[in-house]
């Protein structure tokens, strides 16, 4: 497929364009000197990638021009296009509405379609996607199956944010399974198997995230065994409660309340009162210990007795009596602390036992009530009550039960995702082993067309590399190599970033020479930031491969080119001239909006 001509339903405002069909050139010249280092975006020659991707039926978006300037409304579009062997077809898009296409196939070459009469086009005013498929199967790409020719369009269409990468244009920023599978295609690689290896790697993230969302909510428990005994026994009880209520026979129910109030409540009522009776006593025997006890002896007193009675007592003798008196008060002190340590502990120990009596002595009242209870209707209101918590805690076990089979369940899934996955994996290393070492494959072809456009234009090597990464999937890599064969940081210039993309995009069109394949390709601002020489070299890559039979288009200041314009290109190489001079010189003849 080439492109033939470019046209409009407003000849005044956009002038037809006649594409080469080797090399055809968008030229913005810059007048003003004053404004040579100014943005020209107004000029158009960037717009003009974009009409053409619009007329390939790209989808709509607010983000186009046509559709955030009021003035385009009223335009309607033609692009010829030549399909080998297949003749002509002209594709009209009109701005408003943008999703109704018509169709013309025709055995020659068409100046203006608008001449040709309503019945005559194959479709009129065609659906979107049913013109996108029609355009599609006209197109006859069957190298690119199963994708259709819009994802192509992406690698013939490089507009200046597609030069960020070789491989991940800018409209591939979704999941690497939206375009990985793709790029692997283009190389030459078994497409099927590495669209497996996606497929199968988002089935395994998918099964991870269930498997932490169930994690999450049921804590991960699998024990299912345990479950299976816990719900036996609800069921039980279940049964149980029911009959009763539903034969109204209390017997035995009144036997298992009765066992309950005898062998239990009653034994856990005698051990509550055993302890609080104990922490009485202990808090009685602390109360008589911490009672107040003065020391009635004092040493002046006992020292003016003696005196008295003739007897002189010496001063150290009454400063160790002072001494021992303090010493006494002092254990006595620390002895109160521990002793109300003590106290306090075993009152806090006396409130929770106070509590579990009381709830005892409840459950105590509630079930001598069950038992003294002549009504049948009150017990069963109490059975009623039972019957409906136990049916609530056995829907609760039998979700859990659920939940551990689909735990167990999804374990199983994921680690038969993550085996197949590696499978997978082994098959396309080992396809692209193959490939890689085959010289007549397409990669190999390709691969070496690439090197030869980045060695002829820059004088260093290049390679295009696919390695399997960690996480299961392929890497791509456009690189230069330096004498000893590694890679060299010089892939990571903008300017030659833009060049591999320029060598791959070509080098992919010449590998898909000999099938029904994209002849045409076209690199908006192709010359600009290289070196005049590599710029010199560019140019002769681009005469090279228009002789292959690729046809080439490309915009470019004027500045842009290693010397005078008419130095470089042929007269009818150009096939629009842009300028800064007014209205006239933008590609539409209108104010700039």
């Amino acid at each position: 497929m080439r492109i033939t001509r470019l046209y409009s339903n407003k000849p005044d405002i956009f002038e037809p364009i006649e594409f080469n069909r080797r090399i055809s050139v968008i030229v913005a010249e810059i007048h003003a000197p004053d404004v040579r280092d100014i943005d020209t975006h107004n000029l158009g020659k960037t717009k003009l990638g974009e009409l053409i991707d619009f007329c390939l039926l790209k989808g709509k978006s607010n983000s186009q021009f046509l559709f955030k300037v009021p003035a385009f409304d009223t335009f309607t579009f033609f692009l010829e296009l030549e399909v080998e062997g297949r003749g002509f077809v002209t594709v009209a898009r009109p701005v408003n509405p943008g999703s109704r296409i018509s169709i013309l196939r025709s055995e020659h070459s068409i100046l203006d379609a608008q001449s040709i009469p309503a019945e005559a086009w194959d479709q009129q005013g065609l659906a979107f996607e049913r013109a996108r498929k029609m355009l599609d199967g006209i197109l006859g790409w069957d190298a690119l199956a199963p994708w259709e020719y819009r994802k192509l369009v992406g690698y013939l269409i490089r507009t200046q944010q597609d030069y960020q990468d070789v491989f991940q244009l800018g409209k591939f920023s979704g999941k690497h399974q939206d375009w990985k599978p793709f790029v692997a295609h283009l190389l030459g690689l078994e497409s099927t198997r590495v669209r497996a290896l996606y497929d199968k790697r988002a089935d395994v993230e998918a099964l991870k995230g269930q498997l932490d969302t169930l994690v999450a909510e049921w804590g991960g428990h699998d024990d299912s065994a345990s479950l299976d005994g816990l719900i036996a026994l609800k069921k039980e009880s279940l049964a149980e409660r029911s009959a009763a209520l539903d034969t109204f026979n209390f017997d035995a129910e009144d036997a298992r309340v009765s066992e309950l109030l005898a062998e239990d409540i009653e034994q856990r009522i005698l051990r509550v009162n055993e302890e609080r009776y104990e922490l009485q006593q202990l808090l009685a025997r602390i109360d008589t210990s911490l009672a107040e006890r003065n020391i009635t002896v004092k040493p002046r007193q006992i020292e003016t007795l003696f005196a008295e009675a003739g007897v002189v007592l010496g001063e150290q003798v009454v400063r160790s009596f002072d001494e021992l008196v303090a010493f006494n008060r002092a254990i006595t002190a620390e002895r109160r602390e521990a002793l109300q340590e003590q106290a306090t502990r075993a009152e806090s120990r006396m409130g929770v036992l106070s509590g579990e009596l009381a709830d005892l002595n409840e459950q105590r009242s509630r079930a001598l009530a069950f038992l003294q209870e002549s009504a049948s209707l009150e017990k069963y209101k109490e059975l009623s009550s039972d019957v409906s918590k136990l049916s609530s805690e056995l829907a609760v076990l039998e979700a859990r039960r659920e939940s551990a089979a689909r735990l167990i369940n999804l374990r199983r899934e994921h680690r038969e995702a993550v085996e197949e996955l590696g499978r997978i994996e082994s098959q396309v290393e080992a396809d692209l082993v193959n490939v890689s070492g085959d010289s007549s494959s397409r990669f190999a072809v390709l691969r070496s067309y690439f090197n030869e456009v980045v060695a002829y234009v820059t004088g260093q090597s290049a390679i295009l590399t696919v390695r399997m990464n960690g996480a299961g999937g392929l890497d791509f890599a456009a690189e230069f190599v330096g004498e000893s064969g590694t890679a060299t940081g010089g892939d990571q210039g903008t300017t030659y970033k833009k060049l591999l993309c320029i060598a791959f995009d070509l080098a992919m069109l010449r590998s898909f020479i000999d099938v029904p394949f994209a002849r045409f390709v076209y690199h908006d601002g192709a010359l600009e930031q290289l070196e005049p020489r590599k710029r010199e070299k560019l140019l002769e890559v681009f005469r090279q491969y228009a002789e292959h039979g690729v046809q080439i288009a490309f915009s470019a200041l004027d500045s842009d080119f290693p010397g005078a314009v008419e130095d470089f290109l042929d007269a009818d190489d150009i096939v629009v001239t842009l300028h800064d001079d007014g209205d006239d010189g933008r590609l539409f003849k209108m104010p700039a909006w």
